[in-house]
């Protein structure tokens, strides 16, 4: 089991990376970083000697930042077997100092085959489930075989209804419409939306105004926690001029 310390562009509230699926996602979006790791192009594969080993204690781990582990051409038995590991490993830690885990993935729904898992227990309050979406809008170009965001959006209102924490990442931000925009990340329920910018300089992608994204993120304020990345700090600066502050 390898766990990677979080550095570079990942999450700041995460410490840690763990990838037992590897290999080329299915989604094959344009402006993937993974694209520019060799092993990216081999075809996906379950790492058993990922499931050996042990998480520790007082994580807090991304399940999945480099493949999506959800993805429809990841077999049920592979998904299967790595939420046994995320279980098995941590069923006796006390709640105080448990291993919690960030699921995310563009295919909620194919999630939702696998949620009565006890990994997702309610009670546990254990897995973190989250979804990209980058705008509300469809680019075929960039997306691939991504699933719509709207359908992204059904399958996390459902996830959230069951009692999980959702949270919603807008990663790489691209240009959008404000209120259906709005209304779509309100529809997933998140506990967080992370915002962050385009770090693939070899692709251009349509990216809105600041000013625009200063509009969204305003409105995303009132109804839950906005998280900037690192990579958007520019978006802060934006905020303290317009005298917008973040819950």
């Amino acid at each position: 089991m390898i766990l990677n310390p979080s550095k570079g562009n990942m999450y700041e509230f995460i410490t840690h990376t763990w990838n037992p699926i590897k290999g080329k996602c299915y989604h094959d979006c344009s402006y993937c970083y993974m694209k520019n790791i060799v092993a990216y192009e081999r075809p996906i594969n379950l790492v058993e000697g990922e499931l050996q080993g042990d998480f520790g204690l007082n994580k807090f781990i991304f399940l999945g930042s480099s493949t999506d582990e959800f993805a429809q051409d990841v077999p049920d038995e592979w998904i299967t077997r790595v939420l046994d590991c995320c279980y098995n490993k941590t069923k006796y830690q006390q709640p105080q100092n448990r291993t919690r885990f960030l699921i995310q993935t563009k295919n909620p729904k194919r999630l939702l085959d696998f949620i009565n898992h006890p990994l997702f227990d309610v009670e546990r309050k254990q897995v973190v489930v989250c979804t990209t979406l980058e705008t509300n809008r469809h680019y075929p170009d960039i997306m691939n075989n991504a699933p719509l965001p709207q359908e992204r959006a059904e399958a996390m209102e459902i996830i959230s209804k069951k009692g999980i924490d959702t949270y919603v990442t807008i990663e790489p931000i691209m240009d959008f419409d404000v209120d259906e925009f709005v209304s779509l990340v309100k529809q997933c329920n998140p506990k967080q939306v992370n915002i962050g910018m385009n770090t693939n300089q070899n692709i251009k992608l349509p990216a809105p105004t600041i000013g625009k994204a200063v509009e969204l993120i305003s409105k995303l304020n009132d109804f839950t926690k906005v998280h900037i990345k690192a990579n958007a700090e520019i978006l802060n600066m934006a905020l303290l001029q317009a005298k917008i502050v973040l819950k």
